[in-house]
């Protein structure tokens, strides 16, 4: 006995049907999903978009710097420090009791020619709470995973003196061998590596 085939119709029907049930089922989590989060979302606010930074303050007072050469040409830092994105960071407060909140946050990170910020990301936690009527105590602590600022070093063609050497880039014309000029490359942890405040506050 032959077998029939389905009709073009009814197999477009059937994939309609099918793709329906199936976007319905995504959206059907999707807003579960959403109906999980949306308590946290609610109990969530910035508390920082930071751009200035010390580490990007720095790199960006020694790309102001120069030196000259023998023949008295000037040579910019900015070629090897001057970036086009600083790095910025942004975090929130997660309320999770009356007193107690999560902070969390995140920065881009920052890149030269010859130096790097890495991204970082920021966790902390935050309490707050009235003693009486007038008083209220409160600390905060917080620290930063990454973030970490690395330069690169440059070559340097040194002539009949010393050819063509590795060096640190801000120190090329200066008297100190190039090699011992490498040992005062920057990396340095963000300063706000670890933080901790606390406070009492008391009304008169």
């Amino acid at each position: 006995m032959a077998s029939k085939k389905i009709p073009l119709f009814a197999r477009r029907v059937f994939l309609v049907c099918f793709v329906g049930l199936n976007l319905g089922s995504q959206l059907a989590h999707a807003q579960q999903l959403y109906g999980a989060l949306q308590p946290a979302v609610e109990r969530t606010k910035l508390v920082e978009i930071n751009q200035n930074n010390l580490l990007s303050r720095q790199m960006l007072n020694v790309s102001m710097g120069g030196f000259e050469l023998a023949g008295g040409q000037r040579v910019g830092f900015d070629q090897w420090y001057k970036t086009t994105l600083q790095d910025t960071r942004v975090s929130w407060m997660t309320q999770v009791t009356p007193d107690w909140g999560v902070i969390w946050g995140i920065s881009t990170g920052e890149r030269g020619p010859k130096y790097t910020i890495d991204p970082s990301i920021k966790i902390g936690l935050v309490f707050d709470t009235s003693i009486d009527r007038v008083s209220r105590f409160s600390f905060k602590v917080s620290t930063v995973f990454g973030g970490r600022l690395q330069e690169q070093p440059c070559t340097a063609d040194y002539g009949a003196i010393g050819n063509i050497q590795t060096v640190n880039c801000r120190l090329a014309a200066t008297e100190m061998p190039p090699a011992q000029t490498l040992s005062y490359l920057l990396n340095s942890l963000p300063p706000d590596l670890h933080q901790l405040a606390v406070a009492y506050h008391k009304l008169f």
